[in-house]
Protein backbone atom coordinates (compact mmCIF):
# COMPACT_ATOMS: atom_id res chain seq x y z
CA UNK A 1 0.00 0.00 0.00
CA UNK A 2 1.65 3.46 -1.16
CA UNK A 3 2.07 6.03 1.33
CA UNK A 4 -0.55 9.62 0.51
CA UNK A 5 2.80 11.39 -0.37
CA UNK A 6 3.42 8.52 -2.85
CA UNK A 7 -0.05 8.62 -4.25
CA UNK A 8 -0.32 9.79 -8.49
CA UNK A 9 -3.78 11.44 -10.17
CA UNK A 10 -4.02 11.30 -13.74
CA UNK A 11 -4.22 14.44 -15.32
CA UNK A 12 -3.56 13.58 -18.71
CA UNK A 13 -4.25 9.92 -20.44
CA UNK A 14 -1.37 8.56 -23.31
CA UNK A 15 -4.15 9.64 -25.88
CA UNK A 16 -4.53 13.49 -23.91
CA UNK A 17 -0.60 13.48 -24.44
CA UNK A 18 0.11 11.96 -27.52
CA UNK A 19 -2.76 15.05 -28.77
CA UNK A 20 -0.70 17.23 -26.85
CA UNK A 21 2.57 16.28 -28.40
CA UNK A 22 1.19 16.70 -31.68
CA UNK A 23 -0.07 20.66 -31.06
CA UNK A 24 2.78 21.03 -29.08
CA UNK A 25 5.29 19.86 -32.46
CA UNK A 26 3.22 21.35 -35.22
CA UNK A 27 2.65 24.90 -33.27
CA UNK A 28 6.54 25.65 -32.53
CA UNK A 29 7.08 24.44 -36.49
CA UNK A 30 4.27 25.92 -38.00
CA UNK A 31 5.62 29.47 -36.21
CA UNK A 32 9.37 29.36 -36.91
CA UNK A 33 8.45 28.50 -40.96
CA UNK A 34 5.84 31.34 -40.80
CA UNK A 35 7.74 33.77 -39.56
CA UNK A 36 11.02 33.06 -41.16
CA UNK A 37 9.15 33.50 -44.81
CA UNK A 38 8.17 37.18 -42.96
CA UNK A 39 11.90 37.78 -41.95
CA UNK A 40 13.91 36.33 -44.05
CA UNK A 41 16.83 37.80 -42.91
CA UNK A 42 16.63 37.72 -39.80
CA UNK A 43 19.48 36.20 -37.37
CA UNK A 44 17.23 33.68 -36.64
CA UNK A 45 16.63 32.50 -39.71
CA UNK A 46 20.11 32.08 -40.65
CA UNK A 47 20.54 28.70 -39.88
CA UNK A 48 18.16 27.81 -42.02
CA UNK A 49 19.40 29.29 -45.11
CA UNK A 50 23.18 27.71 -44.38
CA UNK A 51 21.82 24.40 -44.50
CA UNK A 52 19.17 24.26 -47.44
CA UNK A 53 21.12 26.75 -49.51
CA UNK A 54 18.60 27.73 -52.37
CA UNK A 55 16.30 25.81 -51.74
CA UNK A 56 15.65 26.91 -48.38
CA UNK A 57 12.54 29.13 -49.13
CA UNK A 58 11.13 25.85 -50.99
CA UNK A 59 11.84 23.56 -48.19
CA UNK A 60 10.46 25.85 -45.79
CA UNK A 61 7.53 26.01 -47.22
CA UNK A 62 6.65 22.26 -47.74
CA UNK A 63 7.27 21.93 -43.47
CA UNK A 64 5.10 24.49 -42.76
CA UNK A 65 2.27 23.17 -44.72
CA UNK A 66 3.09 19.32 -43.56
CA UNK A 67 3.09 20.80 -39.89
CA UNK A 68 -0.55 22.64 -40.78
CA UNK A 69 -1.75 18.73 -41.65
CA UNK A 70 -0.77 17.65 -38.75
CA UNK A 71 -2.35 20.35 -36.70
CA UNK A 72 -5.54 19.92 -38.76
CA UNK A 73 -5.64 16.61 -38.41
CA UNK A 74 -4.48 16.29 -34.46
CA UNK A 75 -7.66 18.84 -34.53
CA UNK A 76 -10.24 16.77 -36.22
CA UNK A 77 -9.48 13.71 -33.87
CA UNK A 78 -9.81 16.01 -30.77
CA UNK A 79 -12.93 16.53 -32.12
CA UNK A 80 -13.69 13.09 -32.53
CA UNK A 81 -12.27 12.54 -29.13
CA UNK A 82 -14.80 14.67 -27.50
CA UNK A 83 -17.81 13.78 -29.33
CA UNK A 84 -17.57 10.35 -28.79
CA UNK A 85 -15.82 9.26 -25.57
CA UNK A 86 -16.94 9.63 -22.13
CA UNK A 87 -13.41 11.29 -21.30
CA UNK A 88 -14.04 13.67 -23.97
CA UNK A 89 -17.42 14.57 -23.45
CA UNK A 90 -16.31 15.03 -19.79
CA UNK A 91 -13.43 17.20 -20.91
CA UNK A 92 -15.64 19.78 -22.52
CA UNK A 93 -17.70 20.28 -19.32
CA UNK A 94 -14.98 21.29 -17.36
CA UNK A 95 -13.68 23.31 -19.45
CA UNK A 96 -16.89 25.03 -20.00
CA UNK A 97 -17.39 28.44 -18.08
CA UNK A 98 -19.35 28.94 -15.09
CA UNK A 99 -20.31 31.28 -12.71
CA UNK A 100 -17.27 30.41 -10.10
CA UNK A 101 -14.95 31.44 -12.48
CA UNK A 102 -16.14 35.06 -12.57
CA UNK A 103 -15.48 34.52 -8.63
CA UNK A 104 -12.22 33.03 -9.19
CA UNK A 105 -11.13 36.02 -11.16
CA UNK A 106 -12.27 38.62 -8.71
CA UNK A 107 -10.90 36.69 -6.11
CA UNK A 108 -7.46 36.06 -7.37
CA UNK A 109 -7.28 40.10 -8.68
CA UNK A 110 -7.84 40.71 -4.82
CA UNK A 111 -5.35 38.09 -3.58
CA UNK A 112 -2.53 40.16 -5.88
CA UNK A 113 -4.11 42.89 -4.58
CA UNK A 114 -4.27 41.92 -0.73
CA UNK A 115 -7.48 42.34 -0.51
CA UNK A 116 -7.79 38.58 0.12
CA UNK A 117 -5.03 36.14 2.49
CA UNK A 118 -5.23 33.51 -0.05
CA UNK A 119 -6.31 32.14 -3.55
CA UNK A 120 -9.43 30.84 -4.95
CA UNK A 121 -9.22 27.34 -4.72
CA UNK A 122 -10.00 25.54 -8.24
CA UNK A 123 -11.17 22.32 -9.77
CA UNK A 124 -10.03 20.33 -12.26
CA UNK A 125 -9.30 23.72 -14.47
CA UNK A 126 -9.23 27.41 -13.44
CA UNK A 127 -10.49 30.17 -15.84
CA UNK A 128 -6.96 30.46 -17.05
CA UNK A 129 -6.75 26.78 -18.38
CA UNK A 130 -11.04 27.20 -19.17
CA UNK A 131 -9.12 30.61 -21.17
CA UNK A 132 -6.37 29.01 -23.23
CA UNK A 133 -8.41 26.25 -24.37
CA UNK A 134 -10.86 27.96 -26.01
CA UNK A 135 -8.33 30.80 -27.38
CA UNK A 136 -6.58 27.61 -28.92
CA UNK A 137 -9.91 26.82 -30.65
CA UNK A 138 -10.66 30.24 -31.63
CA UNK A 139 -7.34 30.60 -33.50
CA UNK A 140 -6.97 26.85 -35.26
CA UNK A 141 -10.15 27.58 -36.98
CA UNK A 142 -9.21 31.48 -37.98
CA UNK A 143 -5.43 30.28 -38.68
CA UNK A 144 -7.36 26.53 -40.42
CA UNK A 145 -9.26 28.86 -42.27
CA UNK A 146 -7.43 31.70 -43.70
CA UNK A 147 -4.45 29.09 -44.10
CA UNK A 148 -6.61 27.26 -46.47
CA UNK A 149 -7.59 30.10 -48.71
CA UNK A 150 -3.33 31.34 -48.76
CA UNK A 151 -2.60 27.82 -49.46
CA UNK A 152 -4.90 27.31 -52.34
CA UNK A 153 -4.81 31.10 -53.37
CA UNK A 154 -5.10 30.29 -57.30
CA UNK A 155 -8.88 28.68 -56.30
CA UNK A 156 -9.92 31.81 -53.61
CA UNK A 157 -8.20 34.44 -56.24
CA UNK A 158 -11.28 34.84 -58.59
CA UNK A 159 -13.59 34.91 -55.78
CA UNK A 160 -12.21 36.87 -53.42
CA UNK A 161 -10.15 38.86 -55.51
CA UNK A 162 -6.70 40.78 -54.50
CA UNK A 163 -8.45 42.47 -51.51
CA UNK A 164 -10.17 39.47 -49.99
CA UNK A 165 -5.97 37.44 -50.26
CA UNK A 166 -4.56 40.53 -48.42
CA UNK A 167 -7.20 40.82 -45.66
CA UNK A 168 -6.85 36.81 -45.57
CA UNK A 169 -2.57 37.13 -45.32
CA UNK A 170 -3.26 40.13 -42.71
CA UNK A 171 -5.38 38.07 -40.60
CA UNK A 172 -3.41 35.18 -40.72
CA UNK A 173 0.08 37.13 -40.17
CA UNK A 174 -1.66 38.68 -36.67
CA UNK A 175 -3.17 35.74 -35.27
CA UNK A 176 0.26 34.02 -35.45
CA UNK A 177 2.23 36.75 -33.92
CA UNK A 178 -1.45 36.94 -31.08
CA UNK A 179 -1.04 33.40 -30.67
CA UNK A 180 2.59 33.23 -30.06
CA UNK A 181 2.56 35.70 -27.51
CA UNK A 182 0.49 34.00 -25.98
CA UNK A 183 1.87 30.79 -25.88
CA UNK A 184 5.19 32.23 -24.81
CA UNK A 185 4.41 35.04 -22.34
CA UNK A 186 1.27 33.10 -21.00
CA UNK A 187 0.71 29.02 -21.14
CA UNK A 188 4.65 28.60 -20.89
CA UNK A 189 4.49 31.07 -17.76
CA UNK A 190 1.35 29.09 -16.24
CA UNK A 191 3.73 25.77 -17.01
CA UNK A 192 6.99 26.84 -16.44
CA UNK A 193 8.12 29.55 -14.71
CA UNK A 194 5.21 30.07 -12.44
CA UNK A 195 6.53 29.73 -9.15
CA UNK A 196 4.27 27.24 -7.94
CA UNK A 197 5.33 24.56 -11.03
CA UNK A 198 8.92 25.82 -11.65
CA UNK A 199 10.84 24.01 -13.49
CA UNK A 200 7.99 22.62 -14.96
CA UNK A 201 4.94 21.06 -14.11
CA UNK A 202 5.86 17.79 -15.77
CA UNK A 203 1.78 16.65 -16.21
CA UNK A 204 1.93 16.93 -20.23
CA UNK A 205 4.79 14.55 -19.93
CA UNK A 206 3.81 11.94 -17.17
CA UNK A 207 0.66 12.25 -17.31
CA UNK A 208 0.25 12.52 -13.55
CA UNK A 209 0.43 14.55 -10.27
CA UNK A 210 1.24 14.18 -7.21
CA UNK A 211 -1.05 14.67 -4.16
CA UNK A 212 0.68 17.48 -3.30
CA UNK A 213 0.32 19.15 -6.77
CA UNK A 214 -3.43 18.11 -6.54
CA UNK A 215 -3.81 19.94 -3.04
CA UNK A 216 -2.05 23.03 -4.22
CA UNK A 217 -3.29 23.30 -7.94
CA UNK A 218 -6.81 21.69 -8.02
CA UNK A 219 -7.71 21.14 -4.41
CA UNK A 220 -11.58 21.34 -4.90
CA UNK A 221 -11.37 18.09 -7.78
CA UNK A 222 -9.16 16.42 -5.04
CA UNK A 223 -12.22 16.78 -2.53
CA UNK A 224 -14.42 15.65 -5.06
CA UNK A 225 -12.63 12.37 -5.97
CA UNK A 226 -12.46 11.41 -2.63
CA UNK A 227 -15.63 12.02 -1.73
CA UNK A 228 -17.27 8.44 -0.10
CA UNK A 229 -20.22 9.16 -2.51
CA UNK A 230 -18.14 10.56 -5.24
CA UNK A 231 -17.59 6.48 -7.09
CA UNK A 232 -13.92 7.61 -7.36
CA UNK A 233 -12.26 4.30 -5.51
CA UNK A 234 -9.56 4.23 -2.27
CA UNK A 235 -5.72 4.09 -3.61
CA UNK A 236 -5.62 0.22 -3.22
CA UNK A 237 -9.00 -0.15 -5.62
CA UNK A 238 -8.37 2.04 -8.55
CA UNK A 239 -8.90 -0.38 -11.05
CA UNK A 240 -12.14 0.73 -13.25
CA UNK A 241 -12.18 4.56 -13.10
CA UNK A 242 -9.59 7.04 -13.99
CA UNK A 243 -9.17 10.50 -12.23
CA UNK A 244 -9.01 8.93 -9.03
CA UNK A 245 -6.08 7.87 -6.84
CA UNK A 246 -3.72 5.09 -7.79
CA UNK A 247 -1.02 3.27 -6.43
CA UNK A 248 1.25 2.97 -9.13
CA UNK A 249 1.52 4.01 -12.51
CA UNK A 250 0.67 0.43 -14.05
CA UNK A 251 -2.93 0.75 -12.13
CA UNK A 252 -3.82 3.55 -13.78
CA UNK A 253 -2.47 2.79 -17.47
CA UNK A 254 -5.14 0.13 -16.99
CA UNK A 255 -7.73 2.85 -17.06
CA UNK A 256 -5.97 5.03 -19.94
CA UNK A 257 -7.12 2.09 -22.07
CA UNK A 258 -10.43 2.11 -20.90
CA UNK A 259 -11.52 5.36 -21.14
CA UNK A 260 -9.69 5.85 -24.73
CA UNK A 261 -12.45 3.67 -26.10
CA UNK A 262 -15.37 5.17 -28.54
CA UNK A 263 -18.20 4.40 -27.32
Amino acid sequence: MTSKHEQKYLRMTLNERIQHFLLLSSFIILVSTGFALKYPEAVWVMWFRWIFGEYAFEIRGIVHRVAAVVMTADSIYHILYVSFTKRGRKLIVDLWFYKKDIADLTGTLKYYFGKEDSKPRYGRFSYIEKSEYWALVWGNLVMGATGVVLWFNNTFLPVISSIGMEVATAIHFYEAILASLAIVTWHFYFVIYNPDVYPINKAFITGFLTREEMEHEHPLELEEMEKPDSGSKKPDDTKEKVNTVAGTDNEISENTEKDTEIK
